[in-house]
């Protein structure tokens, strides 16, 4: 197997000279200084319980089907993953999964009963025709798990965002269009191969990078890689602060 085309801003063997590379230093230095504001913010927010205590108003409205004790709430909505998906969870451990047919399940367990019901740290679940919108406000002390199942399409656009926690992505089961954003902690990515993106761009504010497919790399401190691969749509995944692991058989336990 070839080794993985990727090009990496601070390898020795990427050189450029004068006037370009004091732009693409400043450049860097810039995203760098950016990143690192995001994840000071977030993580700031999530340790300090200012994540869900109190959460904003609940929007959410049960559905036939739906589940829920003192630390589970299951729902399940139609959904047949052509359009755009929007998520937004301030603080936990999120896992994006593969699912089955045209619906979308989410499943989230907390370790320790929260002050409120579970249904009120769900701001919004709103799903509509082709448009799912889903945000979460779990308190950072309640360590809240959250898996979202998704259908599989290459036309789906996601854009996923993590304030703080661990985040797992089934990247090749999950198509279309993915943008992750972490505020900080540390992003798996589950990838067999180069067969699940056309394009792929990791970057860390501040961290380490770890590629453990054949031929794969690892940087640390300040990272922007950007891969070409054989399949379809785009995966983009941002990290402020701590890492990115690729592994081929990792998926996460719940």
């Amino acid at each position: 197997m070839q080794p993985y085309r990727s090009t990496d801003m601070w390898e020795a063997d990427v050189r450029v000279k004068g006037r370009n590379a004091a732009l693409a230093r400043w450049a860097y230095l810039v995203m760098f200084a950016a990143l690192m504001a995001s994840a000071a913010g977030t993580l700031a927010r999530a340790e300090n319980h200012d994540c869900g205590e109190s959460p904003d108003p609940s929007s959410y409205v049960a559905q036939s089907g739906d589940t829920e004790d003192a630390q589970h709430i299951t729902m399940e909505r139609s959904f047949a993953g052509q359009g755009r998906l929007d998520l937004d969870v301030c603080s936990g451990e999120l896992h994006i999964k593969r699912g089955h047919g045209e619906r979308l399940t989410l499943r989230i367990e907390t370790a320790s009963n929260p002050d409120l019901k579970m249904r009120a740290y769900v701001k919004t679940l709103d799903v509509a025709g082709d448009h799912a919108t889903i945000s979460l406000q779990f308190p950072h002390k309640v360590h809240a798990v959250v898996v979202l199942e998704l259908p599989s399409t290459t036309s789906l656009k996601s854009e996923i965002n993590l304030g703080a926690g661990k985040f797992y992505l089934d990247a090749d089961g999950i198509k279309g269009d993915r943008e992750v954003n972490l505020g900080a902690g540390d992003a798996y990515l589950t990838m067999a191969d180069d067969r699940g993106y056309a394009s792929f761009e990791a970057n860390v504010g501040m961290g380490s990078f770890h590629d453990h497919r054949p031929g794969g790399r690892n940087s640390h401190f300040i990272i922007s890689c950007n891969y070409q691969g054989k399949g379809n749509g785009s995966l983009q995944v941002n990290v402020g602060a701590s890492s990115i692991d690729i592994d081929p058989a990792r998926g996460g336990t719940i």
